[in-house]
């Protein structure tokens, strides 16, 4: 076994490019074990934890909670014996990939202030990981005022924090994790994708019914979200031309009808994805659906489980929304806002009654749909419930 240990951002799915440090789990000089939980990296708005491959010490981080880094970069490194600093700082040298010129230049900034510092004041400089240097830095401290309680007197964040916690001023609460990964894609997801969108109200006299008969049978508990996947699932069968995934260097057809739903975890919104339900009964997707839910709000998801999809359904009803539009999420083309179930007057061959609706608000990619095609496909998806 290597007597120093790198720990790098892993490479998580094919599609993954980058990660989010979003909680380390151990802290300078803390023994671990082989399968310990080293550190909570997010990828994609979901959360994956780095265990680690060898017993040993964490003896630096070089990364600290928010930073979005590169797979391969190095963000801690660890130790099966004692080590001189000057040896593992030679390690770290050798193993780091190349930084952004901001890291550059604000590592350059650190280490000229420090070493000016010593000049003059005949101090020693502060023992600070560059990572936690620039965020000391961000919040206008000076890492050789902050007592250190990390292994050999090195600076920690919870050192920073206290330090800070000790200051005035009230500092700006950066995003981080899912909160960051989320604002960045739906901004990219507006500005770069063209939408329109199509609104319809559609009966649920027959979906209501269904789910009332549905429940007495089926052991699994059926909802109407589920109702709507099944409904939509259709549509993607009448329209297989929009079944497809929008990419940077053309377009993939989808060889199976899979759908994403939005699922809410508290502190965050994911869109996991319902797979091969082309030809499945309502009572198989509430199943499948159930699954994944289950495994989404059970921090369970990979990334596999956010990929692919034409498009995904969100559900605000329950939360008293008659109607809204969403953002879709790309590579997909559409996505499906569904509002509650209302009650409204209609007039039936002369004869006045109340009958239950929902309004659709159906998002399409105008790149690759145009409004007669996504207007035929929502109607297919309000036929699809009342036929029910």
């Amino acid at each position: 076994m290597p007597k120093l240990i790198p720990i790098t951002i892993p490479k998580w799915g094919i599609e993954m490019e980058h990660g989010t440090i979003s909680e380390w789990r151990v802290a300078e000089g803390d023994k671990v074990a082989k399968g310990d939980e080293l550190v909570d990296i997010e990828t994609d708005k979901i959360v994956n934890s780095f265990e680690a491959a060898h017993d040993g010490v964490l003896l630096r981080i070089l990364a600290e909670e928010g930073d979005d880094l590169a797979v391969g970069t190095l963000i801690g490194v660890m130790a099966s014996e004692q080590v001189a600093e000057d040896e593992i700082d030679a390690f770290i040298a050798a193993n780091s990939l190349a930084s952004p010129v901001a890291a550059e230049e604000a590592d350059a900034r650190a280490d000229q202030i420090a070493a000016t510092a010593t000049e003059q004041s005949g101090s020693q400089p502060a023992r600070i990981s560059p990572a936690l240097r620039r965020k000391a830095e961000r919040l206008g401290l000076d890492p050789r005022t902050i007592a250190g309680s990390g292994y050999g007197g090195r600076i920690l964040r919870d050192d920073i924090e206290a330090a800070r916690a000790s200051g005035d001023g009230m500092p700006l609460r950066q995003l981080q994790g899912a909160q960051k990964t989320i604002a960045e894609r739906m901004t990219l997801a507006k500005q770069n994708i063209p939408h329109f969108y199509l609104q319809r109200d559609c009966t649920m006299e027959a979906p209501l019914a269904a789910l009332d008969a549905l429940r007495e049978q089926s052991s699994a508990p059926v909802t109407i979200n589920h109702l709507l996947v099944h409904a939509v699932a259709g549509a993607l069968r009448a329209y297989p031309s929009l079944n497809i995934n929008v990419l940077p260097n053309g377009i993939r057809e989808l060889d199976s009808i899979d759908i994403a739903i939005a699922v809410e975890t508290g502190d965050s919104l994911l869109t996991p994805v319902i797979r091969d339900i082309g030809e499945a009964d309502i009572t198989r997707i509430a199943q499948l659906s159930a699954e994944v839910v289950a495994r989404t709000r059970n921090k369970e998801l990979t990334a596999q489980d956010l990929e692919g999809g034409a498009i995904t359904v969100s559900n605000l009803g329950m939360l008293g929304v008659d109607s809204f539009t969403a953002i879709i999420n790309p590579p997909q083309v559409m996505i499906l806002a569904v509002g509650g179930i209302r009650q409204r007057v209609v007039l039936d061959n002369g004869q006045v009654t109340a009958e239950r609706f929902c309004s659709l608000s159906l998002a399409c990619d105008h790149r690759v749909i145009n409004g007669a095609t996504g207007a035929r496909f929502l109607a297919a998806i309000c036929e699809g419930l009342d036929s029910m």
